[in-house]
């Protein structure tokens, strides 16, 4: 399963997790085959990011070129909010992770 914005999503992908709205109201279910309506509801209801089948996603989807100063800035820059975080902890070390990712998207946007 691969993690893809909302407003990349495309007519016949499948969800492989459940798609709950912001306050946490459940809106489709794992194993939906989405359609027109439903990238609607999606966007409609504020939802960011849902989970589809690997083999769905183009393959240069999520890439992003960046050059390496560019990313060490913006990895400099999370980890300094990060500072007093233990990153031994691994789920504060992939929120650390997933936030970098989170920056560099935002370039490629």
């Amino acid at each position: 399963m691969a993690k893809i914005k909302v407003k990349k999503l495309q007519v016949g992908m499948t969800l492989t997790a459940d798609v709950s709205d912001p306050n946490g109201r459940f809106l489709l279910g794992e194993g939906c085959e989405l359609n027109e309506k439903h990238l609607k509801a999606l966007n409609a209801w504020g939802v960011i990011s849902v989970e589809v089948k690997d083999d769905e996603i183009p393959e240069n989807e999520n890439a992003v070129e960046i050059s390496p100063e560019i990313y060490q800035t913006i990895e400099g820059q999370v980890n300094a909010r990060f500072i007093y975080n233990n990153m031994e902890i691994p789920f504060i070390k992939e929120l650390s992770i997933e936030s970098v990712r989170f920056f560099v998207e935002q370039l490629g946007e």
